[in-house]
């Protein structure tokens, strides 16, 4: 795959870690266990198996149970190499901490709590950079008090964030050590 998996293919990736499912066991677990966070619809979540098979990154197999053919699901190696790499990056835009960062700390507690601490640290480095890089922007010759306003608004997003990653990372490392 040329391209990084859409977040939902992360998903995917990230509850075939635990094992082998089907199609519906995914729709089930996806339910139930991620629907705080997200909302994948039965047509996405099939979209994501067909592309992510399609490149590789899982294999499915038929299996007939009960008299019901299904196609089971697994991880290549390549797919949970692809799934740890995301799984320890920091979100690429402020907007993706909600659903993105949220999915990676779900998948991290059930995978790997150690690895939710770095995770957090890198998060925190990369909106320190972008809020640096948002101070050393040019203000425009025109519509200052707009510019002003923008960038007030995502300094202060920036900042609720941190706190709010920093916050998480204590309780995180509490329990990760306990």
């Amino acid at each position: 795959m040329s391209e990084a998996p859409f977040p939902v293919e992360y998903a995917v990736l990230g509850l075939l870690a635990k094992g082998p499912k089907h199609g519906y066991e995914l729709k089930r677990e996806i339910e139930r266990e991620l629907r705080p966070i997200w909302r994948i619809a039965t047509s996405r979540l099939y979209l994501a198996l067909s592309r992510l098979e399609h490149s590789g990154l899982i294999q499915g197999e038929p299996q007939v149970t009960k008299g019901r053919a299904r196609r089971v699901y697994r991880l290549t190696p390549e797919g949970e190499r692809r799934l740890w790499e995301w799984l320890r990056r920091p979100v690429p835009a402020l907007r993706d901490l909600r659903v993105e960062f949220l999915a990676k700390l779900y998948f991290l507690l059930k995978l790997d709590p150690h690895g939710i601490p770095p995770l957090i640290e890198a998060e925190i480095d990369a909106l320190k950079n972008l809020a640096r890089e948002i101070r050393r922007q040019e203000p425009p010759q025109e519509d200052l008090s707009m510019w002003k306003c923008v960038r007030d608004f995502r300094l202060g997003q920036i900042e609720a964030a941190l706190k709010w990653l920093r916050r998480t990372g204590k309780e995180f490392s509490r329990e990760v050590r306990g």
